[in-house]
């Protein structure tokens, strides 16, 4: 027997071999359908607002910032999960 410690057979992972959960071009793709639901909603509320319905424009706004924090974690590769969401 040995006195040495033993190192396991295969590499170990580390901070610099971490798995991209999905594709640049999927990740660009919901990135921009993201920020374009940002960009609506945000518009959307504004007009709302300067059209005095107070409610409706509050929550176009509150969706906007939702949608908007959901597309800065898809930009930065923090988003766990994609989601796919569009109204035709």
């Amino acid at each position: 027997m040995s006195a040495e410690p033993q190192t396991p057979a295969g590499p170990v992972p580390g901070p610099t071999t971490a798995v991209r959960p999905y594709s640049e071009a999927k990740r660009a793709g919901y990135g921009l359908l993201w920020t374009a639901w940002t960009l609506v909603l945000t518009i959307g509320g504004f007009v709302l607002l300067s059209n005095a319905s107070v409610f409706p424009g509050l929550i176009g706004l509150a969706l906007g910032a939702l949608s908007a924090s959901y597309a800065w974690r898809i930009w930065t590769w923090q988003a766990k999960r994609l989601i796919f969401f569009i109204i035709f």
